[in-house]
């Protein structure tokens, strides 16, 4: 989660108000580096290639689309968005490199979308003494987000892994209170996180027997055999996954080959989506309807509708914008959360973008979502958190299980958002009511 077009920023004429803009306006007064008269340069990190790429290669692309979509309304305020994509192969050596790429080589404005928690972590430092902005990270570690002070620079794009794993972590342990509940992760700050999470909703795993782990990036090359027949050999019933999707699809094939059934599987939601799943099975001979029945009955979580639900407005919206812009091929445009949460961040910072003004500098912008970045809407059913003491991004998710179709369905037929925080707070039901997307599938600032 290749994107190449900058934002552009223009005066609005009168008969134009509450659109996007198409008349140019001069750069940036503080000069700075990626916004000029004509566009705004974004910069993207994430794995395009290895074992972690399935599924999130395509938030760039998805992004790319959307951004095309305003560029091609005469962008924002008169200056096209540019995005510029480096594929760092979900390894923190090349993103360094690739970071440094788009600081010193490509001039970037900000930072935009980049994936990955392990590999986020080994620039977000040296972004921040930079006081570059840093938006709309696909990553869902609270450290990243909750002490401003330390990171003034980064904003979120997903839900905390905290928050998710607080909200599913408190329906798993009242629901399955009679069965031994287990946990695979990844053993780096997503995993990590999301322990704490499940820890703060009362679950409590046992290092060896009911928590098994990996190093993130071998499960394509080691497998799963190992920690899959842990959790099999301690009579582990509920099995949650907290790992990236490819993670996901070779831990069912493992309990497969190992004749491992649990009662329920419950996954974290970016390790969830269906067509990623079913695409990585599907290059290991598994056929189509096999990986779907597989998947049925699997608990997650989402902050935006589900990419099944033809009925959203914002589904809708954004699919459209999908056939149209993104210039993919193959399974790389085909329609999933992926996507989904490409267009979406892609919505938010054009959003973001317009509600600065036409005087666009980092440190506006900056200043622009800590004061007034928990009003912007998108297709989320929960709020931004942004403030200027959290840079944390959706605060609720609803919780959901996969039917035959694939399609995320809410539990007992209704869609309950559940809201909380990083820390210790309550989980509680949410009361946040989604604004409308506009007929044009373009923001509005207030």
């Amino acid at each position: 989660m290749n994107l190449r077009k900058p934002l552009i920023l223009t005066v609005v004429a009168s008969a134009l108000v509450g659109s996007l803009a198409i008349s140019s306006v001069s750069a940036s007064a503080a000069g700075d580096p990626g916004v000029s008269a004509s566009e705004i340069v974004l910069g993207m990190q994430l794995p395009q290639t290895g074992a972690a790429s399935p599924g999130y290669n395509k938030v760039d692309d998805a992004a790319r689309a959307y951004f095309d979509y305003v560029n091609s309304k005469g962008g924002v305020y008169g200056r096209n968005i540019k995005l510029v994509v480096k594929d760092d192969t979900y390894k923190a050596g090349l993103t360094i490199t690739s970071a440094s790429k788009l600081i010193n080589e490509d001039k970037i404005f900000a930072f935009f979308g980049s994936v990955g928690t392990q590999t986020h972590v080994s620039v977000i430092k040296d972004i921040n003494r930079r006081k570059i902005p840093d938006l709309f990270v696909n990553s869902g570690y609270s450290g990243f987000y909750t002490d401003p002070k330390k990171y003034p620079t980064s904003f979120g794009g997903l839900g905390t892994y905290t928050v998710e794993a607080k909200i599913l972590g408190k329906y798993l342990k009242e629901k399955y209170s009679d069965k031994k509940i287990g946990i695979l992760y990844q053993s780096d700050d997503f995993g990590r996180n999301a322990l704490a999470g499940f820890a703060a909703a009362g679950l409590k795993f046992e290092a060896k027997k009911t928590a098994a782990s990996f190093v993130a990036g071998t499960q394509g090359s080691l497998g799963l055999g190992t920690q899959i027949g842990q959790l099999k050999a301690n009579g582990v019933e509920i099995v949650i996954i907290a790992a990236v999707s490819s993670a996901t699809a070779v831990a069912y094939a493992t309990a497969g080959a190992l004749a491992y059934k649990p009662a329920k599987w419950a996954v974290i939601s970016v390790g969830a989506d269906a067509t990623t799943f079913q695409t990585i099975l599907g290059a290991k001979g598994v056929p189509l309807a096999t990986s779907a029945a597989m998947l049925a009955g699997t608990i997650s979580a989402s902050h935006a509708p589900a990419a099944g639900d033809a009925e959203d407005d914002f589904v809708k919206a954004f699919k459209k914008i999908n056939d149209d812009f993104n210039k993919a091929t193959g399974a790389g445009k085909v329609w999933d959360n992926n996507i989904m949460q490409g267009m979406n961040i892609a919505y938010l910072a054009t959003q973001a973008l317009m509600g600065v003004g036409k005087d666009l500098t980092r440190a506006k912008l900056i200043s622009y979502l800590e004061n007034n970045g928990s009003k912007l809407s998108s297709a989320a059913f929960a709020p931004l958190g942004y403030s200027k003491s959290t840079h944390e991004a959706f605060t609720g998710f609803w919780l959901g299980e996969y039917d035959a179709a694939t399609v995320l369905k809410p539990l007992d037929g209704k869609r309950v958002v559940y809201t909380t925080d990083s820390g210790t707070g309550a989980v509680t039901v949410s009361n946040y009511k989604r604004p409308a997307i506009a007929a044009d599938a373009l923001p509005k600032v207030a």
